[in-house]
């Protein structure tokens, strides 16, 4: 499955930041009894099968497209694609790995470049809550050094709880280049909040309504 993630508009300043974060802090209308396996399935599918995660909770992202070199220039949205291939993860410790191939315009720069990932939920010592499911990402190639994505779980209500929801991602120094704020906004970050959105949606409903695709105005 190829999935189209980034957007380039020009090189622009090696100064920009390496690293980039969304944060958001929402309520779900469901008791954490209810929210904690959606998250739980949703980091085992990102893990094991992440071409399922496109039935639920990548919906409203875009369309995925197929690695084309025609028609494919810096205006383009789909600029930097992913070719996932092959996989693997061990359940018993919840660690999985993925072969990438990366295209930029079309053009194959990398190949078998390995994402890897450790799903972890811990809480308190001693307390019960809050709930923390991390995901954390590593990087076998230059493009990218790293990301972690953390939901933290705290139930208000028995039928309330609060969400704490934090993804962020290490650039390589050339990738960051790429990315300015615009860019980041645009193309990247929105994506991460409608996962949250989806996420949310699904625990109280079961369901994802289709909504418009971009960045909210």
């Amino acid at each position: 499955m190829i999935i189209a993630v980034l957007s380039v508009v020009s090189l622009g300043s090696f100064a920009r930041p390496q690293t980039r974060t969304v944060v958001v802090d929402t309520v779900c209308e469901a008791p954490i009894q209810d929210l904690l396996p959606v998250i739980k399935r949703f980091c085992y599918e990102f893990q094991a099968c992440p071409d399922s995660l496109f039935e639920w909770a990548y919906k409203n992202l875009g369309e995925p497209e197929v690695v084309e070199s025609k028609d494919k220039s810096k205006e383009s949205k789909d600029v930097i694609q992913l070719d996932y291939k092959d996989r693997t993860y061990d359940p018993k410790t919840k660690t999985g790995d993925v072969a990438i191939d990366i295209y930029v315009l079309g053009v194959r720069w990398w190949k078998d470049q390995h994402l890897g990932t450790k799903y972890t939920l811990t809480r308190p010592a001693s307390a019960q809550y809050p709930q923390t499911a991390h995901l954390k990402a590593t990087y076998s190639g230059s493009i990218l050094e790293g990301g972690d994505m953390y939901f933290v779980m705290d139930p208000i209500a028995p039928t309330r709880t609060r969400v704490h929801y934090e993804f962020s991602i290490t650039f390589g120094r050339v990738l960051s280049a790429f990315i300015g704020d615009k860019i980041w906004r645009n193309a990247i970050q929105w994506r991460f909040e409608t996962i949250l959105e989806n996420l949310i949606e699904y625990t109280e409903t079961g369901t994802v309504q289709k909504r418009p695709v971009g960045p909210k105005k």
